[in-house]
């Protein structure tokens, strides 16, 4: 879940990434870049070790710590890490906000819109002050993203668009990312898919010349679904192929093996069933955690 709450763009990566963008808080990747040469992971639980218990600085490790695991799709850790936190009350405002929101995220994909519903008006209540208060364009863009998760599309698509237009004149990288993504998936949403691609396009374009990986990964993934869906196999094939050539660490076992699914897919889909064939054999079936990705994942080897 853009960073600076990297709008929780929530997000669209394969297709459960469609309803992710990442709009956050607090930005793990801008975090790390401070010390290039440690793992990331390692560097934030490091910060957090070495940040007095209950301190300003040991709440923004925490909050670097669970926009790591969103950005890693890894949900299970996510809510592990913010559940106990959800109900507390002595927490600092900004951090207090950071909770409901990746907690409204987790609860969300594992289906207890019930409660995430709760946990996301909670969020947006507060962030909606906080726009207020301070005019960010980053909370906007967070916003409109939790409108756009639960379901008020129109809504979301209208903050999206005067976020564009009161601050489209940004040369900063990660607000049109997360504006452009967020575009992509209210598009996508909506079944405009051309559209989607347009938007999906411009977000990779923004933040291709930057150091974030990450969020390159998931641009390329999600532009690389939304060309899947419009059945232009080859350039799906081709930006998805870029992703996986830009993951180098074990975090991204997660969104490896749901990209390698997918183009086991798109070489079935093609008809080019051997190449389906050595994709899927490629699959760790063990990291796709979803249910629908085990199901597609079920249904190539029958049809394989």
């Amino acid at each position: 879940m853009i960073k600076t709450f990297c709008i929780l763009t929530i997000f669209t990566w394969a297709c459960a990434t469609s309803v992710f963008a990442s709009e956050h808080f607090s930005d793990h990747e801008q975090f790390c870049l401070q010390q290039p040469d440690k793992q990331c992971l390692a560097y934030i639980n490091e910060h957090i070790a070495d940040s007095e218990l209950n301190s300003t600085q040991w709440y923004k490790g925490q909050s670097y710590l669970f926009d790591y695991y969103y950005d890693k799709n890894d949900f299970e850790t996510l809510k592990a890490i913010v559940e106990p936190f959800a109900d507390r009350d002595d927490l600092p405002k900004v951090f207090k906000v950071q909770t409901y929101f990746y907690y409204a995220k987790a609860l969300r994909y594992y289906n207890n819109d019930k409660q995430a519903k709760i946990y996301a008006t909670k969020a947006f209540d507060n962030i909606q002050q906080m726009y207020e208060s301070f005019s960010d364009p980053m909370r906007i863009l967070e916003l409109a993203n939790l409108q756009y998760v639960f379901g008020n599309k129109e809504t979301a698509f209208q903050m999206l668009l005067k976020a564009e237009r009161k601050f489209g004149k940004s040369k900063d990288p990660i607000f049109n990312f997360e504006l452009h993504s967020n575009k992509a998936n209210v598009y996508h949403g909506l079944g405009d898919l051309e559209n989607a691609k347009t938007s999906r396009k411009k977000a990779l374009d923004w933040i291709i010349p930057t150091q974030h990986q990450n969020k390159i990964i998931i641009a390329q993934g999600n532009l690389a679904r939304t060309y899947q869906l419009l059945a232009e196999y080859k350039q799906a094939n081709k930006y998805y192929v870029a992703a996986l050539g830009n993951m180098v660490t074990p975090s991204d076992d997660l969104i490896k093996a749901t990209y390698k699914l997918r183009l086991a897919e798109i070489s079935w889909q093609a008809k080019d069933l051997q190449q389906a064939r050595l994709w899927l054999q490629k699959v760790d079936e063990k990291h796709l955690l979803s249910s629908s990705h085990k199901a597609l994942c079920t249904q190539l080897k029958a049809a394989l």
